[in-house]
């Protein structure tokens, strides 16, 4: 025993299956909803689900007003426009329906409805939120973001272009009905992106400063899930058993890295949806192997165990950095330099990675501004 206070705490009622999110109407009626805020965005809607969603509600009784307009990096407006929209209609449920985007807009619109200003004022560390709005049900319709599970949301502020953390225990989904069997129709490059997204929280909770074994369980097994099934679903959506168990990885994860803390990759990452809007996934995977080559003196021996449970050809720190480009390879995950990310930018891109509420507190290894500019150089060297 080392004398660490250890902690977790998970919010979110989570139920896990295929066909679950049929439930939504009942589920919703159950907890006491009759009015509906759904939020998705243009990309969903153009698939049918958010329809097929809004029926199941109606089906029970219930009101529905949609919101459909979230940017791929949800921004202040899109959470003040909900904000006016629960207002207006006295709605009393959020449904949120889609990837981390439309999540975290929910998150951020339900609690703001009951409270002044502008959501960039609550950045974490800043203004707390004190109470809670209408309850939040999530759907997650890609397997990645854990955003389900967790009580914070990132939004981007379009004046200044930073992304910012908004965090309280009041923004937690009370629900999430999490069906592997509406990830069927993602594009590979989608599946390839948001899997990666998974990948990362399980690599950096298993390596962060507050790991505890309760979340390197956790972290261990979501590793290995994603290191046996996500290259599968990339390839074939019609795999029910990949798609299952990369769900259930994404899930998992987002249950265990509110709890260990993240890293180094997810500090950096930041910035570049901020100011390039490279989607978060996508910066995690670009990312992500040069932040754990950067750590490796740090944790050889975990980062020998997460080459085990990637099934890597090497069972050491190596092998791991190695199985994960392979991994990215195989994906054809973009590169940094096809963002238009230049030389010239990585002082800023430094400077604001290491800003206010930055995930390389946790890192296992201490990053200073010169250490993220040769991260950032590395990938930016990258073909």
């Amino acid at each position: 025993m080392d004398g660490r206070r250890l902690k977790f705490f998970s919010p979110t009622h989570l139920v896990f299956g295929e066909g679950c999110s049929a439930e939504i109407g009942k589920r919703v009626r159950d907890l006491g909803g009759t009015r509906v805020l759904l939020v998705t965005d243009k990309g969903l809607e153009r698939t049918g689900l958010p329809a097929k969603v809004a029926q199941h509600l109606q089906d029970e009784g219930l009101a529905v007003v949609a919101y459909s307009d979230v940017a791929e990096n949800p921004t202040a407006d899109n959470v003040h426009r909900g904000r006016e929209l629960i207002q207006l209609h006295e709605l009393d449920i959020v449904v949120a329906l889609g990837g981390g985007s439309p999540m975290d807009a929910a998150k951020a619109m339900s609690v703001l409805s009951v409270h002044e200003g502008e959501i960039t004022e609550y950045e974490y560390g800043l203004k707390p939120f004190t109470r809670s709005g209408p309850l939040i049900v999530a759907i997650p319709t890609t397997a990645g973001t854990g955003a389900e599970a967790t009580m914070g949301a990132v939004i981007t502020d379009p004046r200044t272009h930073r992304k910012i953390d908004v965090v309280s225990p009041f923004m937690a989904p009370r629900m999430a009905l999490v069906d592997p069997s509406v990830t069927a129709t993602l594009p590979p490059a989608l599946t390839a992106a948001t899997g990666m997204d998974a990948l990362t929280h399980s690599v950096e909770g298993y390596t962060a400063t507050l790991a505890h074994p309760l979340t390197d369980a956790i972290h261990l097994l979501a590793i290995e899930l994603l290191g046996r099934h996500l290259l599968h679903a990339y390839r074939d959506a019609s795999d029910r058993e990949a798609r299952y168990h990369v769900m259930y990885a994404s899930m998992i994860a987002g249950v265990g890295f509110p709890n260990s803390g993240l890293g180094a990759v997810h500090g950096l990452a930041l910035p570049l949806g901020g100011q390039f809007n490279v989607p978060h996934g996508v910066a995690n995977a670009i990312l992500l192997p040069y932040v754990m080559g950067f750590n490796a003196p740090a944790c050889r021996q975990r980062m020998r165990q997460i080459a085990v449970a990637l099934g890597a050809p090497k069972r050491s720190a190596e092998g791991a950095i190695e199985q994960v480009f392979a991994l990215r390879r195989e994906m054809k995950l973009p590169t940094l330099a096809s963002f238009g990310v230049r030389e010239e930018h990585l002082d800023v891109l430094a400077k604001h990675a290491l800003g206010r509420n930055t995930n390389c507190v946790t890192n296992p290894r201490p990053v200073s501004e010169a250490d993220a500019k040769e991260i950032y150089r590395s990938a930016l060297a990258e073909t």
